[in-house]
């Protein structure tokens, strides 16, 4: 047995067959049962939260998790502009991620593994086994004693930040101490907090995303609103093309919450910067793009666009509440900072082991409990 091997069978004990590690390139299988390029960012015995390159983010059992195998001669679907959705083709070139398609329509085009979908044989699991995977519980949810004075009431139509921090209209289904349940217009559901949640305004002129009425993926373009009526828009995409009377179903918003102040870090810092799971992470600012986008390289390798107030500055300090991947695994484990010298950490952890390790395997634990 390999030292690594005993290591992570001594930490945990009850070792699953999932071998995927966080930070890894895969393809996995969505609702429509094509398979999407992404990356793993969180594992539990059974599943992996990946977090896909046309920002959705899901768990998914490990069966329908898939190393990438788009290479020269691949059979793909491809977005591309000729078409209003995956056209299919062939793999004829490749330089890493960056691949020359040839669609069966006749064009060719240079793109990224990014904008493909595959077709993979689908793992036999059953019901059961997936509804262990840490799929995101969708119905009966406890969310506590009922709020007196609320903002908000049941059927109200709100914007409501999901794992991307993009804002998506939806509607209110119900209410608790512990959050609101939102529905989602694109059929999603999740539990936000008061500060994941704004009224269902918008004003002529503001820049959005949309999916134009010709894309029926979940694929979205920068688009200005030129008129406003309710939920009806009238848009202008990005290519200069108009839209009359498209729903504001179809959109999705990038804005601050109410209250956040100015931002004084720069191009170059390091950070703490908060993801998906609630959880903040050591990053770097790779731009600050304007007053509401900044985009950071989390330490582990992912990027993303961020918000002012999901990054603070970097103030680790001896005796921080952490926690890590102890022996440069897939899990963490609880701890607390005891030295920090650049890049080298040193980490007690609560069960009694310790260790040297890396800043890149290090967070800080959600304030709460991501619910949704």
């Amino acid at each position: 047995m390999g030292l690594l091997n005993w290591l992570f069978e001594r930490k945990n004990a009850t070792a699953s067959t999932n071998s995927w590690r966080i930070g890894d390139r895969v393809l996995a299988k969505k609702i429509d049962s094509y398979f999407y390029p992404g990356q793993v960012r969180e594992i539990s015995e059974v599943g992996c939260l990946v977090v896909f390159d046309d920002n959705d983010a899901g768990w998914v059992h490990y069966a329908h998790v898939i190393s990438p195998d788009v290479r020269i001669g691949s059979r793909v679907f491809c977005r591309n502009k000729q078409v209003p959705n995956f056209a299919p083709g062939t793999v004829k070139q490749q330089k890493g991620e960056t691949i020359l398609v040839s669609y069966d329509h006749g064009d060719e085009e240079w793109t990224s593994v990014s904008m493909v979908r595959v077709q993979r044989p689908i793992a036999p699991v059953s019901p059961e086994a997936l509804a262990s995977a840490n799929v995101p519980v969708k119905q009966m949810l406890d969310l506590g004693d009922a709020v007196k004075d609320s903002n908000w009431r049941v059927g109200d139509r709100v914007l409501g930040r999901w794992m991307d921090y993009f804002w998506y209209p939806g509607t209110v289904l119900n209410l608790g101490e512990r959050g609101i349940h939102i529905l989602f217009d694109d059929g999603d559901q999740r539990v936000v907090q008061d500060n994941q949640i704004m009224p269902l305004n918008v004003e002529e002129g503001e820049e959005i995303f949309i999916r134009p009425k010709t894309e029926p993926q979940k694929l979205y373009t920068p688009a200005t609103v030129t008129h406003a009526d309710d939920e009806r828009l009238d848009v202008e995409l990005e290519d200069g093309e108009a839209e009359q009377n498209t729903r504001v179903s179809r959109a999705r918003f990038w804005r601050c919450p109410v209250g956040v102040g100015a931002f004084t870090l720069q191009d170059g810092d390091r950070v703490l910067a908060y993801d998906s799971d609630e959880c903040i992470y050591p990053a770097d600012i790779v731009m600050i793009e304007d007053d509401i986008r900044i985009i950071v390289q989390y330490l582990d390798g992912l990027e993303r666009m961020l918000t002012p107030e999901l990054i603070n500055r970097f103030d680790l300090k001896q005796g921080a509440k952490v926690e890590c991947r102890w022996a440069g695994g897939p899990h963490f484990f609880p701890g607390t900072l005891d030295r920090i010298e650049g890049e080298r950490i040193y980490v007690k952890y609560d069960d009694g082991d310790d260790e040297w390790t890396s800043l890149r395997l290090l967070r800080l634990p959600a304030k709460r409990p991501p619910m949704g």
